[in-house]
Order: structure tokens, then C-alpha cells, then sequence
């Protein structure tokens, strides 16, 4: 049954080879086999009678018949349209062999109604067209019939089978109620599936379209269908109303990418999943996949705009702070990070090396004193743009620390550069400044290293360059790195080590220098701090002091020094020691600290010390740094009660006019004036002018760093009351100091008949 069934195509499932339905073909099978076994029937049951009466020629029609539809029955699968025409055709040579040997007209006409089943045929087996050609062939026997025209006398047979009525008449009954039934049969079993197979593809149809309806109609995400070449077919509500289309599109044909230029549609599914694509001023990320063939793509879209704009903001941010973190908060130049990061790309590109240079004016400090901090912001402000306009000059320029500029040089020789070039750039940055309105004289100094010679990196060359500007002056303003000057700073360094632990331990001890009167008598004393360092011994004053102005210690040592001097007088006060004022020496930097006279005033309230008994000397330079800080400064100490004197006047350029704005008690004139009025006459008009303007001014003049009886005996001639040095005594300890007094009182006279003096 099995195999019956498979011959004849029984089940509609599978598709025959050539895409031809299976019950087309199983119809045609079912017809063949039909005719075989009827074919076969009349043979069996005839060939007998025929070979006995000589009728060869129904053997042979039969036997032919026979062999043409088994050969059809078997390629009818494979060949099927030829093997439905030569049915066709098979039926239309049965139909005019009865006519040509069958004498009977009546059975005859019965032979040609035979031909009348072809349209029928065709139309189920092959379609409408063969079956009107066969329609209209009819109309041949039609013709016959109606006329009855005998065609048997074509033919010459004149013998007449037994039972040929039988044969005809059943071949049309077994035709038209057997063969074509049972086709016809079939083909309504496979209308049925297929009725059957419609409903239930209806029932799926209907469920994906509702399935359709709610992952792509009503999704809540902006779907878009496209084909193979990106030609948009379909979208949903979601992207009419996000990408504002209008719901002809479709219609015209437009692609994708013409609706988003921004989306590339050449990426593979896996590059596509996080694609971003900007329509107008809104951010969409894109996805596609698949959908039943590889021809169709369904675009899903997600509005990320606000996503994309904290990205974009967070952008921005990064590239703010990293720009904040190359540039200098307060001048908004590049900085140190950017020259140094600059350089070592250099470094990589730029092999046979080049220099750094660093550039500073020589009274910085100054500046920043007399001008504000923006003011003196301008002014470098002012040089940075100098460099930057030179139309050969330095490349790379940086504000790398408090007031200084750096730059790449790249010239080969260090005598060009030293020689020619840094002083072309000196003479720019040179030139007068405009600051608030007035014109401002600047003189710049230079440090410069080279790279890789004096470093392995930039930054490592960029501090040799900061070092070498160290040791820059008027004198020498430009300066190359050298170890020995890098040595030099290490020992430099090391002592500001020192010298800070010294500070926090109070290890500095001080000395007293007395101040006398023309006849010797101590009048006062200068405190000066020394330093007896457990790994350096003895430092002298003048290593350790410019250090501690270098590295901004001096406000601690000047801090230490009155503490120290406040709690040795608080100490001599209790042993009835002579009460004279003593003097502290007070920097630039002291002067312009703002807390000044706070923390004095407090180290004196700690230990109970007159302000009177407190003479402060300041430098000229500090009084001239702000000049109204300093007048406002010096009027509050001396409404205290604290002596003010200006020290070292006469060194570099000096004019008592100036002197005269500021309440000053005494004006110590420098070793420099004194030692040469005893050989040279203007020296000492100058220095008598000196005494008379102050005299004038009720100014008091100190002598100081007297050495010979000589300058002694002309000062006091010329009206010199104070003097300070040598001749008189050195800067001695506490301990030689009381000494002293116990034995000489507060005479300090120069040794007589070999007397030694105490120091």
C-alpha cells in the first residue's frame, strides 16, 4: 500500500521535481494506468480471434497502445508536460483509429465523442490554454458526426471484429467514468489539503500578523524594513513621527542612507549593533537584523540623544580640563606638563638634539612687590607674546614656574646661541613695558641646557636650565649648565636642608656687635644670627643667609632671631644687665609678609619687651619695593615705639631726598662710604653732605664698619654720635658679651698697652 501510494503521488507534501504540484502528476499516472490495463485487457481477450481472421492490424494498434502508455506512465515524473501532451495526443489517435477501422458508423461516432474528453483533460492536467486549443480541435469530430462521414473506407478494412461494441462502448464508459473520475478524484483530495492547507496558512498569516502588528506596527521602537538594496518598503508609526516621514516614501523608491546620510550600511550586524547615526539636532542608535531572507533588513532605532549629549558634554569637559591642565590657571600660558610633554615628542622626532632655555627678569621680586600680581601676570604676559611674534625666535614657549618662560632653541653650536641669538631675544624682551600707563624697564636673564648632554629628559634638562639662570646676573645675564654649577646647587640644597631642620630646632645661636659713641660707649647692639651646623661646623652668615631668602626661610629666621633677642633681654632685665635698644635686621620679604607686625608684637608680649627697646634696619630696596606699604608699615612701628633705621645706605644708588618720605630714626652709612674718606676729599664731602641733610632731617647717622682710629676721629669731626665695627668690637656670644660688661663696663675701646679685649 505503501508503495501504491508513493507511485501515485497520493500525499501533496512534497514538492515533484520541476516544481510540478503532485496531484497534476498523480492524476496523469492514475489515467495511464487506466489505460494500460484496458489497453492490456483487449489484447488478452481479442489476439486470439484477430490472429484467426487475419486482423493484425488491432494486435498491433492494441500492443503499440499499450507500449507508448507504460513508457508515458514511467517518464510522466520527470517529463511531465510531454508525457500530458502525448496523452492528449494518444487520446486524439485512439479517437481516429476507431474512425479509420471500425465500419460501424454508428460506433465510429461514439470513437470520435471520445475525442470530446480532451479539453477536460488538458485543462486539469495542463492548463487553459491547451484546453481551448482541444476545445476548438473538436470541432473536427463534431464535424464527422454531425455528417456522418465514415472514414473507414480511407483505411480498406472491411472486416468487423465480434464484441467491437463492447471494446469501444466500454473503452468510453471505463474513459468517462473511471480514468477521468478518478483523476478528477485526485485533484479534489488535493483541492481539499490545499483548501485545508489555506486555512490553516490563514490561521499562521493571521497570528504572524499579529505577531507583525505588535513587534513592528505597534512597537514602541522606530522600526524600518529595507530590501536588498537598501530601497525603504516598510516602517512603522514610531519612525514616521522620529524621523518625520511621510508615509508616501515608500512609494518612491528612497533608500535608507538618503533618508540618514550618517548611517553606514556597509557594516556587518555584529559592527552595526552600537552605530550611532545623527538625524537633525537628535542621536540614534541603530541596529539591524535579518527577517526571513538575507534580502530584507529591519533597521530598529533608539533615541540616545540626551546620552550622546552627556557624552559630547563629558567630551568637552575632559578636553577643558585637559587644556586647564596644560595651561597656567592664572596667566593662561602653556605650563610647565605642556613644555615638558611638548619636548619629549620632540625628543622622539628631533635626534641630534637642541637647547632649553629659561628666562626670568632679574627684579622679579621686585615686581611683585611695587605691582600687583596681575600687573607683573601682564608683564609676562606681555614677554610671552614678544617671543611668540619673533619671526625666527624660539619655538615651544612655556610659562614654566613664578615668573619665568622657557623655549626650544634648536641651533647646533652653544656659542651661537649664547652669542647671537639669546642676545637678539634678550634685547627684544629687553625693550620698556607698559604697566598701569607708565613705561617699565626690564632686564631679562637666561639659563639655558641642552638635551640629551645635560639630561636624558626634558624635564631633567628643563631643571638644569632653571639652574643655570640661578647663577644669571647683570654682570652675566646669560648662563649655560654645567655640573659643577649643578654640584653647586646640590651643596646649596643641602644646606637649605639643614638650615630648615636648624630653624625647627632653634639651633641658630646669636651674637651681639655693639654700637658706640665717639668715646666708646655702647649705645646699642646689633643682633647677628650665626649657625653651628653638627655636620657643616661653623656656616658663615653670608652662604646661609642668601640661602635663606633663596628658599624662603628668611621670615623663619628673622622670626627665631626675635624670639630670641626678645627672651635674652627679658633674661638681662633680671640681672640688672645695661638696657640698650637692639638692633634686628628685617628683609624684604620680612617687610612685605602682612602679619608682620602681629607676630612682633607678640613675641615682645610674650617676654615683656618694650617696643622701644626693639630697633629695626631695613634696606632701602625694601622701602622702595611699595613704597606705600611701607609708609603705612613704618608709621604703625613707629607709633609703637620701635626705632627705624635704614641700613647699608650708599650701596648701588642712594638719594637721601627719597629717604625723607619716610619716618626713619637713624641712617647707617655703609663701610663703602667710610673707608675712603681718609684718602679721598669728595668721598668725604659726600659723606659730610650725607650728615648734614640728615642732621636737617633730625635723622641720627651710624658709622658703620669702622676699623682705624683715623675714620673714627674724622666722623666725629664731621658730627658722626654713632659708629659700629671692628675697631671698636666684633660680633661676640652672649657669654663674652656679659663678660665684658662685668669687667669694662660699657666702654669697648680699642686695645691700649696690650690689653686684650674680651670677644
Amino acid at each position: 500500500m505503501h508503495f501504491f501510494s508513493r507511485f501515485f503521488l497520493l500525499e501533496d507534501h512534497h514538492l515533484p521535481t520541476g516544481q510540478i504540484p503532485n496531484w497534476r502528476v498523480s492524476a496523469l499516472r492514475i489515467i495511464f494506468a487506466t489505460g494500460i490495463l484496458l489497453c492490456l485487457a483487449i489484447s488478452l481477450h481479442k489476439s486470439k480471434q484477430a490472429a484467426e481472421f487475419n486482423i493484425l492490424y488491432f494486435v498491433g494498434l492494441s500492443v503499440s497502445f499499450f507500449f507508448i502508455t507504460t513508457l508515458l506512465l514511467a517518464a510522466s515524473k520527470r517529463y511531465y508536460i510531454f508525457c500530458a501532451h502525448a496523452l492528449l495526443l494518444s487520446i486524439v489517435a485512439a479517437s481516429l483509429c476507431i474512425n479509420l477501422f471500425v465500419t460501424d458508423l454508428e460506433l465510429a461516432k461514439i470513437g470520435s465523442i471520445y475525442m470530446f474528453s480532451c479539453p477536460l483533460i488538458a485543462l486539469m492536467l495542463i492548463g487553459c490554454r491547451t484546453a481551448i486549443f482541444y476545445a476548438v480541435l473538436n470541432i473536427i469530430p463534431f464535424y464527422i458526426i454531425v455528417n456522418d462521414i465514415n472514414l473507414s473506407s480511407l483505411s480498406g478494412v472491411s472486416t468487423k471484429l465480434s464484441d467491437e461494441k463492447l471494446y469501444i462502448t466500454s473503452l468510453i464508459f471505463l474513459s468517462l467514468n473511471v480514468c477521468i473520475p478518478l483523476a478528477f478524484a485526485r485533484t479534489i483530495v488535493a483541492a481539499k489539503r490545499l483548501n485545508k492547507s489555506m486555512k490553516s496558512a490563514n490561521t499562521y498569516l493571521k497570528d504572524k500578523n499579529d505577531l507583525y502588528r505588535a513587534l513592528f506596527t505597534e512597537s514602541n521602537k522606530a522600526k524600518i524594513i529595507v530590501d536588498e538594496n537598501f530601497v525603504i518598503t516598510d516602517f512603522n508609526q514610531h519612525a514616521i513621527d522620529m524621523f518625520d516621514i511621510k508615509k508616501h516614501l515608500k512609494e518612491h523608491g528612497v533608500k535608507l542612507f538618503n533618508l540618514l546620510p550618517s548611517l553606514d550600511v556597509d557594516v556587518d550586524e555584529l559592527d552595526a549593533q552600537d552605530q550611532i547615526v545623527k538625524h537633525k539636532n537628535s542621536f540614534f542608535r541603530t541596529n539591524y537584523q535579518h527577517v526571513m531572507s538575507a534580502n530584507y533588513r529591519v533597521y530598529d532605532f533608539y533615541d540616545c540623544t540626551q546620552e550622546q549629549l552627556i557624552k559630547q558634554n563629558l567630551t568637552i569637559m575632559e578636553q577643558e580640563n585637559k587644556r586647564l591642565r596644560f595651561r597656567d590657571p592664572q596667566t593662561k600660558l602653556p605650563n610647565r606638563g605642556w613644555f615638558e610633554t611638548q619636548c619629549n615628542r620632540l625628543t622622539i622626532k628631533y635626534h641630534k638634539g637642541f637647547y632649553i632655555v629659561v628666562t626670568q627678569t632679574a627684579n622679579s621680586e621686585y615686581l611683585n612687590l611695587k605691582f600687583t600680581k596681575i600687573d607683573s601676570q601682564a608683564l609676562l604676559i606681555s614677554a610671552f607674546k614678544r617671543l611668540k611674534k619673533m619671526p625666527e625666535g624660539p619655538l615651544l614657549c612655556a610659562h614654566v614656574g613664578v615668573g619665568k618662560l622657557a623655549f626650544i632653541v634648536g641651533t647646533h653650536s652653544a656659542n651661537e646661541l649664547k652669542d647671537k641669538l639669546l642676545v637678539n631675544i634678550k634685547n627684544t624682551l629687553d625693550e620698556a613695558y607698559n604697566v598701569l600707563g607708565n613705561k617699565c624697564q626690564q632686564t631679562f636673564l637666561f639659563g639655558f641646557a641642552r638635551y640629551p648632554n645635560h639630561g636624558k629628559s626634558s624635564a631633567e634638562v628643563l631643571t638644569n636650565a632653571c639652574e643655570a639662570l640661578k647663577l644669571a646676573n647683570s654682570n652675566s645675564p646669560i648662563c649655560s649648565y654645567s655640573e659643577e654649577q649643578s654640584q653647586a646647587f646640590i651643596e646649596k640644597y643641602e644646606i637649605s636642608m639643614l638650615l630648615d631642620e636648624a630653624l625647627q630646632q632653634g639651633d641658630l645661636s646669636v651674637h651681639y656687635q655693639p654700637k658706640v659713641n665717639a668715646k666708646g660707649e655702647c649705645i646699642g647692639l646689633e643682633a647677628l644670627t650665626r649657625w653651628h651646623s653638627s655636620i657643616l661646623g661653623n656656616v658663615s652668615p653670608v652662604v646661609f643667609i642668601p640661602i635663606a631668602e633663596e628658599y624662603r626661610m628668611i621670615s623663619r629666621l628673622t622670626d627665631l632671631i626675635i624670639q630670641k633677642v626678645c627672651a635674652q633681654i627679658a633674661q638681662w632685665s633680671t640681672v640688672d644687665m645695661p638696657s640698650v635698644p637692639i638692633a634686628i635686621n628685617i628683609s624684604l620679604i620680612d617687610f612685605s609678609q602682612p602679619d608682620f607686625i602681629s607676630k612682633l608684637v607678640k613675641s615682645l608680649a610674650d617676654f615683656n619687651v618694650k617696643p622701644q627697646q626693639i630697633e629695626l634696619e631695613l634696606t632701602e630696596t625694601s622701602l622702595e619695593a611699595n613704597q606705600g606699604h611701607s609708609l603705612k608699615l613704618m608709621q604703625t612701628l613707629q607709633s609703637w615705639g620701635f626705632i627705624i633705621s635704614v641700613d647699608d645706605f650708599g650701596v648701588g644708588y642712594s638719594n637721601i631726598a627719597r629717604l625723607a618720605h619716610y619716618p626713619i630714626n637713624k641712617l647707617k652709612l655703609d663701610r663703602s662710604l667710610i673707608s675712603q674718606i681718609t684718602h679721598s676729599s669728595r668721598q668725604k664731602s659726600l659723606v659730610k653732605a650725607i650728615l648734614v641733610m640728615c642732621e636737617e632731617l633730625d635723622i641720627k647717622c651710624v658709622a658703620e664698619g669702622v676699623e682705624t682710629q683715623e675714620q673714627v676721629a674724622i666722623m666725629a669731626e664731621m658730627g658722626c654720635k654713632e659708629f659700629q665695627g671692628f675697631y671698636f668690637a666684633q660680633p661676640i656670644t652672649v657669654k663674652n658679651y656679659e663678660a665684658h660688661i662685668n669687667k669694662h663696663g660699657t666702654k669697648f675701646i680699642a686695645a691700649k698697652n696690650n690689653e686684650k679685649q674680651v670677644f
